[in-house]
């Protein structure tokens, strides 16, 4: 039977992610994988979680396995707005509505704001479910290049000028300012500034995106882009499933009341309620401190994947392949040579059974090509040795092969 005269006209730019295909292939058990940025599963406390859960079920068993409100557990809500309060931006529990993940919530957000044809501002290369979440709802993705330091500024504040000219003012800016998947780039106090004073110029909302932020091995916490607004007009993503467990699907917005009120009844004709469990566990492990002792132990293993996996990058690849230095998260970018197909790379890679992910998808328009992505986050330390040795083999074949082309040597 086709289908295609029934869907619905937004159906029709939906589609999966290249990226999550090849995740398919990546995740085989014996491919030496970079590619799915997920958290070790070797750190999950899962002793610790096995006693909270049994005591849950005793004396909480009642509420933690039922339905329950659209916004989520009073009582975790208020611990997240302790936390955000303590973090430099002051909130209720009225401000917090929990999540299945963030990446619900930039659902919800697309669908709240957006109609057919709006602008959004998006970093390039940026995350593929911010951008997948803002594709589904047929808007118009302006993308922006990154620096070091984040978004180009610059550029953003000459593309805000051309929409303006066309009577254009994009919707909203959806920035993942600490740790950038894909990059690992954290964005400066600067640019965090300037992007807020251009928001408020030219009449935009800023959806930031935090699930690496507290995945700091060094340097100094920045301000959120949220402790700089007094007026509402940044919407704030947060996260357990980096700090904690993807697998309880627990994440959360912060945002004006007036927006939690029509976010809370988009969500309600989703998914009425968030994993009840998932957030009693959640609430029980962040107020009595576990999560704190277990965030500081993942530090100092991801520190050490994400220094190996850069010492063997400067040991095996060739001159002219560059990287990304990120201070935190899960996350190392990598750009070869102009003219060199990462996905040409890829391809030859996994016939080794080594995987990452090509950075094409990470694009809006069709850029990117000589680009990659590693996370050094699940792979354990022998694979990386191995695979990014493999890795350097392949890459100095394929220059070799193409100083010769260029040479008329074939």
């Amino acid at each position: 039977m086709n289908f295609d005269r029934f869907y619905a006209e937004r159906a029709a730019c939906m589609k999966t992610s290249e990226i999550r295909e090849f995740f398919k292939l990546a995740e085989e058990p014996d491919v030496m994988s970079f590619a799915g940025g997920f958290p070790s599963a070797d750190y999950f406390p899962v002793a610790k979680i096995n006693e909270v859960l049994q005591e849950l079920l005793v004396n909480e068993g009642k509420t933690a396995l039922q339905y329950g409100p659209t916004e989520g557990s009073w009582e975790l809500r208020e611990y997240l707005a302790q936390k955000m309060t303590r973090e430099g931006m002051p909130c209720s529990a009225e401000n917090i509505l929990i999540t299945n993940g963030s990446q619900q919530g930039m659902d919800l957000i697309s669908k709240i704001f957006l109609n057919p044809g709006d602008v959004v501002i998006v970093e390039e290369p940026g995350y593929v479910g911010g951008l997948g979440a803002v594709y589904n709802y047929e808007a118009r993705r302006i993308p922006i290049p990154l620096d070091n330091e984040g978004m180009r500024v610059d550029i953003l504040a000459t593309q805000l000028r051309k929409l303006q000219m066309e009577g254009c003012t994009p919707k909203f800016a959806y920035l993942v300012p600490n740790f950038q998947n894909p990059t690992g780039i954290t964005m400066s106090l600067e640019r965090r500034q300037e992007i807020f004073r251009l928001a408020q110029e030219y009449d935009f909302l800023i959806l930031e995106d935090n699930p690496y932020g507290d995945i700091r091995f060094e340097g100094e916490p920045l301000p959120s882009i949220k402790s700089m607004d007094t007026e509402g007009r940044v919407v704030y993503l947060g996260s357990f499933s980096k700090v904690f467990l993807p697998g309880i699907r627990v994440g959360w917005i912060m945002a004006h009341e007036a927006l939690i009120h029509k976010i809370a009844c988009a969500k309600g004709s989703t998914d009425l309620c968030s994993n009840s469990l998932g957030q009693r566990l959640a609430y029980h492990f962040a107020v009595n401190g576990y999560i704190e002792k277990h965030l500081q132990n993942l530090l100092s293993k991801y520190k050490a994947k994400r220094d190996l996996m850069l010492s063997c990058m400067e040991k095996y690849f060739p001159e002219g392949v560059t990287w990304t230095y990120p201070q935190g998260g899960f996350f190392i970018w990598v750009t070869f040579p102009s003219g060199m197909s990462a996905r040409k790379l890829l391809l030859k890679a996994i016939e080794r059974k080594v995987a990452f992910v090509d950075g094409a998808g990470f694009y809006v328009n069709d850029n990117g090509k000589n680009t990659a992505r590693f996370a050094y986050s699940e792979a354990d330390p022998q694979k990386i040795k191995d695979g990014i040795a493999i890795l350097g083999e392949l890459l100095h074949e394929e220059l070799d092969s193409q100083r010769k082309y260029a040479s008329g040597g074939f």
